[in-house]
């Protein structure tokens, strides 16, 4: 039986969950590359840095030719770290599943978006009648869904986004 990790030293500075090598928009796999990737850990490592009151130069991200002279200490520190936090390693992504969830994310705010704006410049019109046209303009992203499944996963998308929204800026009033 595998005992559970123990929580990093520094917490859940960077929200517990690794880093996704690729993004899914509308079932299609995107990239974002390795050097991006490796970019990210390099931020949360400064952010390491900073929490811990490490002060002194830091030279930035080596890219081209720079001195890489430090880079093995750099490396070192990184494969500690990520002994310690998960959110400091890179892996694949899956795919989002066909549930509700994947509104949550980028898919729903689109779809929020599109209908708003159709809101804003039709004022009379439903949210059924905004997702309708919708769904009659971009038809290979939302014409598979029935209408009024569309219009509920509008609703949920508007209420989870709206709620996130406030949490975040709650969290920044504190």
């Amino acid at each position: 039986m595998q005992r559970r990790r123990p929580r990093p030293p520094w917490g859940r500075l960077f929200g517990g969950k690794p880093i996704e090598r690729h993004i899914f928009v509308r079932d299609e796999k995107i990239d974002l590359g390795d050097e991006f990737l490796r970019e990210v850990q390099y931020l949360r490592m400064h952010a390491l840095l900073q929490h811990y009151g490490i002060v002194g130069h830091v030279p930035p991200y080596p890219k081209g030719l720079a001195d890489r002279s430090w880079w093995c200490w750099y490396e070192l520190a990184l494969a500690i770290a990520s002994e310690l936090d998960d959110s400091l390693k890179i892996v694949d992504g899956r795919p989002p599943g066909k549930t509700a969830a994947r509104w949550r994310g980028a898919e729903g705010a689109e779809l929020i978006r599109l209908v708003d704006w159709f809101r804003k410049s039709k004022p009379k019109w439903s949210i059924q009648q905004c997702v309708q046209k919708v769904q009659k303009l971009f038809p290979a992203n939302y014409g598979r869904m029935p209408l009024d499944q569309l219009v509920v996963r509008y609703h949920e998308a508007k209420r989870h986004h709206s709620t996130t929204k406030r949490g975040r800026n709650n969290e920044r009033a504190s």
